[in-house]
């Protein structure tokens, strides 16, 4: 799902002769992507014309927020959590795209045997801004058990937030669902009751293990006051249990609050891209300027006053 601020770095190839050629940081991320956790599950879904339908029926579900305030994440540099990424000794989890499956090693800062933050930033962690005028609605429909090169599945999503100055955030999606993943499954474009990130690998591994009530992946736009800033980016929302520690920093896996849930827009700096069956960097063009003059390369939105209905179709 993220993190396409980090670079990753593992080991090189072999010159002619004897001595190790030099990665460069394609060849470096191409290996890390040929390890992905997931390797070979969407390409056997991709072709799929016919899937298997949800066990017991479609699920409907709506998700709203009227006007009340958002948290939204700004660049940080995310603690690492031993139960997902191991130790120096014995690391796990730095596979795949580096941000959106996993993390590599040689980001990771360490100290007497232990992970401690990551070396870069990206849109997980314990920075944020508190803005007003919250809004979200959400009509989906999981109807598609699998990924699949067609789905049943059905998203409508728009959501909206304002800055101090009055500038108006938003987010449109899905006219267009992916229905099967690349690094990692996307159940047709839409899942519910599942867990996600984390120790999971399905989505990335910045984010704490969490049950996820509801969850798509599609393609969608990036507004600020009504203007389309940015088209198409892949945008991905979740309603899960709680997963920040009392300061809203962003909490390990044995601090995640089962009895609580919010919801989660992500709109990461990676684009798909479909031929490889990869990502590749590409900021997202928001339009919101960070204190040091640059702009917010991602969105990282969390809704916490919702409203909640779903039922069996």
């Amino acid at each position: 799902m993220l993190g396409g601020v980090l670079t990753a770095g593992c080991a090189g190839g072999m010159k002619h002769g004897s001595e190790p050629a030099k990665a460069t940081k394609q060849e470096k991320i191409a290996q890390l992507q040929a390890q992905g956790p997931y390797d070979g599950y969407p390409a056997a879904h991709q072709g799929v014309e016919q899937p298997i339908g949800l066990l017991g029926g479609p699920i409907e579900a709506n998700v709203t927020q009227e006007g009340s305030g958002v948290f939204v994440a700004l660049p940080a540099k995310r603690e690492l959590d031993s139960a997902v990424f191991g130790t120096p000794a014995m690391p796990r989890a730095f596979a795949g795209t580096p941000g959106i499956t996993g993390v590599p090693p040689m980001v990771r800062g360490s100290e007497d045997g232990h992970y401690t933050r990551m070396k870069k930033v990206s849109p997980c962690g314990d920075k944020y801004a508190v803005m007003r005028g919250g809004e979200l609605e959400l009509q989906a429909v999981d109807t598609t058990a699998t990924d699949a090169a067609t789905s049943q599945d059905s998203v409508g999503f728009r959501a909206s937030w304002q800055d101090k100055a009055g500038n108006t955030y938003g987010v449109r999606c899905c006219a267009k669902l992916a229905t099967h993943g690349l690094e990692f499954p996307t159940f047709g474009g839409v899942m519910t009751n599942h867990i996600l990130h984390g120790s999971s690998r399905i989505g990335t591994t910045l984010m704490p293990t969490e049950h996820t009530y509801l969850a798509f992946w599609g393609m969608g736009e990036v507004r600020k006051n009504g203007e389309v800033l940015d088209k198409p980016r892949l945008v991905h929302g979740m309603l899960t249990e709680y997963v920040r520690r009392e300061a809203y920093e962003l909490g390990m896996d044995s601090e995640v609050t089962p009895t609580k849930r919010h919801f989660h827009l992500m709109v990461a700096p990676m684009k798909p891209v479909m031929g490889e069956g990869k990502f590749r960097r590409q900021a997202v063009h928001t339009g919101f300027t960070l204190p040091n003059s640059k702009e917010l390369p991602f969105w990282h939105v969390m809704f916490g006053s919702l409203k909640i209905q779903a039922q069996r179709g």
